[in-house]
């Protein structure tokens, strides 16, 4: 028993400090923990309760849901162990599978927080190894926006005047961000960096630093996109270029400047090969390919085997107004459909539901002229469809 909860209060010495590694991970377990209380919470269980029934200290279980005590520093089994037995009090199972991406944020956030950008050589760097997905970015963007990812949106569990979400000094949001900016600037100049992982490592910090409103991101963005656009030309074919010239536009448009996301719309995403790495990667992003990638490479060639069902209930339910990725949306709808068609005629309640979405975009939304030319042809294919 005592060998039991000394696991579940932590593992060994060297598990704690990642084997002896030097640097120190600064409350390394934030979004993990902020995830264990809504859990805990889903099991109906306090602190102490849950204490009890894992055997442990309930100052562990304190510590793990502030972060002072990291739970991603624990051992992999002693993770696992802890979800089985969370699994077996009754915790909310969509809940408890986000842990594993949780962690994932986690170990990145520690990462970026915890050392100089260029450290271990920028080809060591989290960002430059794999191409995350929805599930993950949105938990590593959750303490910066406030929004809880979409898997814990339906989950009511918080209890008493508590954060909505993981809490970061203005510190720690700061140096995240500066980070960022120093690591894309890094890889454009550093020799050492093959030109694929530079170009993952440029585009996955670009889509991060869209979490950041201040004014100094929003006019580093701009100078970066200048000088992107001159480096590389047109962008009418793709390539790693094109994945990260894509990120930086994206973030600009979340960041309030459209048109340059509008101009890319029409240029590099014009050609057949690049709408149809475009709904490569939205199907990655969102989950339905289940396959994690270490490059951008799948992304080229003919579309993949994924349904695209799933994708097309995406593009559904962001004909929003509001959103400021309204024309990547409307573009990304129109060219599903132009493939997959047929996936409207075994669902007529979503053909309704994208009927609907675009009369209010086309009333409400602030679109360019492809836009709206391209929702009117969605509009009159799905009123045709309905029809017959």
């Amino acid at each position: 028993m005592a060998r039991r909860a000394a696991r579940l209060a932590g593992g060994t010495a060297a598990a704690r400090t990642g084997g002896g590694a030097s640097a120190a991970r600064p409350r390394g377990g934030i979004i993990t923990g902020y995830l264990l209380k809504q859990i805990r919470q889903s099991a109906g269980l306090s602190q102490e309760g849950l204490a009890e029934r894992l055997r442990v200290d309930a100052n562990t279980v304190q510590g793990w849901e502030t972060g002072r005590r990291s739970l991603t520093g624990t051992r992999v089994a002693t993770l696992v162990e802890l979800r089985h037995r969370l699994r077996q009090l009754g915790a909310d199972p969509q809940l408890l599978a986000v842990l594993e991406d949780s962690a994932e944020a986690d170990y990145v956030l520690a990462y970026i927080l915890g050392s100089e950008p260029g450290a271990g050589g920028p080809d060591a760097h989290p960002l430059a190894c794999w191409v995350p997905k929805r599930s993950f970015a949105y938990l590593l963007a959750w303490p910066f926006t406030g929004q809880p990812p979409i898997a814990l949106r339906q989950a009511s569990t918080r209890r008493g005047p508590v954060a909505p979400a993981p809490v970061l000094s203005q510190e720690e949001r700061t140096r995240f961000f500066e980070h960022l900016r120093m690591v894309a600037e890094q890889s454009l100049s550093d020799r050492r960096l093959d030109e694929a992982k530079g170009m993952l490592l440029r585009r996955n910090a670009y889509y991060s630093l869209s979490w950041n409103s201040s004014s100094e991101t929003t006019a580093w963005l701009r100078e970066l996109e200048q000088g992107e656009a001159r480096r590389l030309g047109r962008l009418e074919s793709w390539s790693p270029s094109w994945t990260a010239a894509r990120s930086l536009l994206v973030a600009r448009a979340r960041r309030g400047d459209k048109e340059p996301l509008r101009h890319f719309i029409g240029t590099g995403l014009s050609s057949d090969a690049c709408q149809a790495a475009s709904l490569n990667y939205w199907a990655y992003w969102i989950g339905e390919v289940p396959e994690t990638h270490s490059s951008d490479e799948f992304m080229a060639g003919d579309l993949g085997p994924w349904s695209g069902a799933a994708l097309l209930r995406r593009f559904a339910a962001n004909l929003i107004a509001a959103e400021p990725l309204a024309d990547l949306h409307a573009h990304s709808l129109w060219a599903l459909l132009e493939r997959r068609g047929r996936l409207l005629e075994a669902d007529a309640q979503l053909a309704r539901s994208i009927a609907n979405g675009v009369e209010a975009l086309l009333a409400e939304g602030d679109l360019s002229v492809q836009s709206r030319r391209e929702l009117e042809q969605v509009h009159y294919g799905v009123r045709l469809l309905r029809k017959s």
